[in-house]
């Protein structure tokens, strides 16, 4: 019996590692960022970037765009005209980084 109770309390001890779920990019951009860049990216306004078009933002350097994801966009007056997503929730800057390949896959650029 002790020595149950010995191999009970090791086994609670133990950290308990949990694979980390994959990044879905496609889930990803449908869960943060479709609603305002639609779902085929050509924006859902003229103030949002048409990721369809040639002169689009994907034509930007990889860190410029990835510092957008991070980091969002703010106007001058403070207006917040993107969140930003980045830091260890929603997502990091690799995942930032897949988010982008995802984006130049499906958009072009």
């Amino acid at each position: 019996m002790r020595s149950f109770l010995i191999l009970i309390t090791a086994i609670t001890l133990l950290p308990i590692s949990v694979p980390a779920q994959d990044f879905d990019t496609n889930t990803t951009y449908a869960e943060y960022c479709a609603a305002c860049h639609g779902f085929d990216g050509s924006g859902m306004s003229a103030d949002i970037p048409d990721f369809t078009d040639e002169s689009n933002r994907l034509r930007k350097s990889d860190n410029a765009l990835i510092k957008i994801i991070m980091e969002g966009v703010q106007q001058a007056d403070g207006t917040i005209v993107m969140p930003a997503f980045g830091g260890a929730e929603p997502f990091s800057y690799e995942q930032s980084q897949q988010l982008l390949d995802f984006l130049r896959e499906s958009f072009g650029s």
